[in-house]
């Protein structure tokens, strides 16, 4: 069944929906003031030097004494892969870049890199400074490039951490993700973060990240794939993002992996320029879950190719530009599966206060026969697109004083609600 229908006027309940809306409080890590600077346990910022057990040293006296900063003047210091431990905050200072050795020198070679900051289950811990974490990455990019098989080490990794402050600080250049905050961690604070990363980089994701009761803030984030990832091995609940500028990239993502769920999340008072994707939500059969209860407001896109997506055929379909040109009758031959734990579920989704322009296409929504996206409303939604806004299976999908060009829809299986857009 595939039905439009035109209303004067939509309940401003509607618009009622609430995703814990800055409900996110997350508590600040304790951190003692005591200063454990690398220079005193040997480290050299001079670009030559592997400072590795200099720095993880520095890092173990700090814990020994009950926790304090661990702190970078200016300089360049390489290091391989090290271990932060509970009360640490490693500060990295104006002019000072924390480095990982190159490909080449690094530990593991090409196929057992391991992450150059990793941490597992530690809790009052914080990576700040004006300076810069930088990965290298350009040399691994290339190797990667050209089919060679390696394993490129992630950046960071923050396994179930609880009160986490980052912030003040540039990651750029990873040989792969910059920062992945995995596991069951929360009470985390992600603030004035900046990534930038050339938009050549492969897989270089700006944020992976699941948590509880958390906030994205102030963040700069340009790279060469997801700008924020959300999903993977952990929940997410009580997730606000706010007041982050998003350059290239692949937008906030939600999946491919869903199957710990997402809900009460909040996207306010952001920006997206020159990107593939703007707001993304996507998973397989196998990689599905729960993700509901989801407000997405006051945002601008400009230049990005499509500026809302919401699909359940990620690896089946591939990316979102195959997306817009899939067709009602190509969509109807997608068959009917068993509904299973990892099946996707979409609902209960409200954007709100959009504007995109200069976009290709208008957006999609592609729900499975077996499991339809629903619940979603689009109110006071501006997209301006010579492209189609295809809605496949799909239930309860309300648009309200909306300016989307109505000839752009493409229906299959789908149930709308159109108030007040224009022809």
């Amino acid at each position: 069944m595939n039905l439009i229908r035109h209303h004067t006027a939509v309940a401003l309940a509607l618009l009622a929906f609430v995703a814990g809306g800055q409900a996110a409080h997350p508590e600040m890590p304790v951190i003692p003031s005591t200063v454990f600077n690398v220079t005193n346990y040997g480290a050299i910022g001079d670009g030559i030097k592997d400072n590795t057990t200099n720095i993880q040293n520095t890092i173990d006296a700090a814990n020994a004494a009950g926790g304090g900063i661990v702190e970078f003047p200016a300089g360049t210091y390489l290091s391989g892969p090290i271990t932060l431990e509970s009360s640490i905050d490693l500060q990295v200072d104006t002019n000072a870049m924390l480095q990982m050795l190159p490909l080449g020198t690094y530990p593991g070679g090409t196929t057992n890199a391991q992450t150059f900051i990793s941490c597992n289950g530690i809790h009052d811990v914080a990576i700040s400074g004006w300076g810069r974490i930088d990965g290298q990455g350009a040399a691994w990019w290339k190797t990667f490039l050209s089919r060679t098989r390696l394993t490129r080490p992630m950046m960071l990794n923050l396994i179930s951490c609880n009160r986490l402050f980052i912030h003040d600080i540039t990651f750029e250049n990873p040989p792969y993700h910059h920062c992945g905050l995995r596991g069951h961690g929360g009470n985390i604070t992600i603030s004035n973060l900046t990534v930038n990363t050339d938009t050549g980089s492969p897989n270089t994701d700006g944020l992976n990240f699941v948590g509880t009761n958390s906030i994205i803030e102030d963040c700069h984030i340009l790279d060469g794939d997801d700008n924020i990832a959300l999903g993977s091995t952990g929940p997410i609940n009580d997730l606000l993002i706010t007041n982050c500028v998003f350059g290239y990239g692949h937008g906030i993502s939600i999946g491919s992996d869903v199957r710990a769920g997402v809900t009460k999340m909040e996207v306010v008072d952001c920006s997206f320029t020159g990107g593939l994707f703007g707001l993304r939500l996507k998973a397989d059969t196998n990689s599905g879950g729960y993700a509901h209860n989801l407000f997405y407001h006051d945002i601008t896109m400009t230049n990005v190719e499509m500026p809302i997506l919401i699909y359940s055929y990620y690896k089946e379909a591939g990316s979102g530009g195959k997306i817009s040109r899939i067709t009602p009758k190509q969509a109807a031959a997608f068959p009917v599966m068993p509904v299973t734990e990892y099946t996707p579920i979409w609902r209960d989704i409200t954007f709100s206060n959009i504007t995109a322009t200069g976009t290709v296409a208008g957006g999609a929504i592609w729900g499975r026969p077996e499991m339809l996206v629903s619940n979603i409303t689009f109110a006071h939604v501006a997209i301006t697109a010579p492209g189609v806004f295809n809605i496949y299976n799909a239930r309860g999908i309300k648009f309200q004083d909306c300016n989307i060009r109505r000839d752009s829809f493409r229906l299959y299986n789908a149930e709308v609600v159109d108030t007040n857009s224009p022809d």
